[in-house]
């Protein structure tokens, strides 16, 4: 029982070091380094938030974005919305100069055009489930039962070392040494 609890908080611990590593790894990006989305080797990650992509990218979805300058008409890319103050993830149907027309897949009509130094990178895959997982995580509840997890395991197993029986060490008459050591000499 000892070894299960023990090894079920290095799980535990292990786990929640990962989830630190990435939130202290966003928390840099984006509050220290002044980042508009978290990078990690020249890619972004952006959480589709509605369907206005379906089918290539549907809520919840995690799109990964190059951070690229050349796009071409079809080109699924993350620009900042001025108007809604916020990024969106859309298809270019028109670049005329410095600006360019964009427009949700299954929308008919298009968007306000939006300036080339809005657009952040161009679209290039997708982790499915992750947005999920992601928005469990970042619900309070779901934090705070971590922490309730965690420190459960941890009095567990506090409780389990203060509980061992103390090994008492057995002492040995100075006249078993010499006689140890006379073997050891003689071998």
């Amino acid at each position: 029982m000892k070894s299960f609890i023990r090894a079920l908080g290095n799980v535990f611990l292990t786990f929640l070091i990962m989830l630190l590593v990435v939130y202290g790894w966003a928390y840099i990006e984006m509050k220290i380094l002044l980042k508009n989305q978290p990078e990690l080797f020249g890619y972004a990650f952006y959480m589709q938030e509605t369907d206005d992509m379906l089918p290539e990218f549907e809520n919840n979805d995690v799109i990964i974005v190059k951070k690229d300058d050349e796009y071409k008409i079809g080109s699924i890319v993350l620009y900042f919305d001025g108007e809604d103050s916020k990024y969106k993830v859309h298809s270019i149907v028109a670049i005329d100069g410095d600006s360019v027309t964009t427009k949700c897949l299954p929308c008919t009509a298009n968007n306000k055009p939006v300036s080339k130094d809005n657009i952040y990178g161009r679209a290039v895959g997708k982790v499915m489930v992750l947005g999920k997982i992601i928005r469990f995580f970042k619900q309070k509840a779901v934090l705070i039962g971590i922490a309730a997890i965690g420190f459960i395991l941890l009095v567990i197993s506090q409780i389990l070392e203060f509980k061992k029986p103390k090994k008492k060490p057995i002492p040995i008459a100075s006249d078993e040494l010499s006689v140890r050591d006379d073997e050891q000499k003689n071998s």
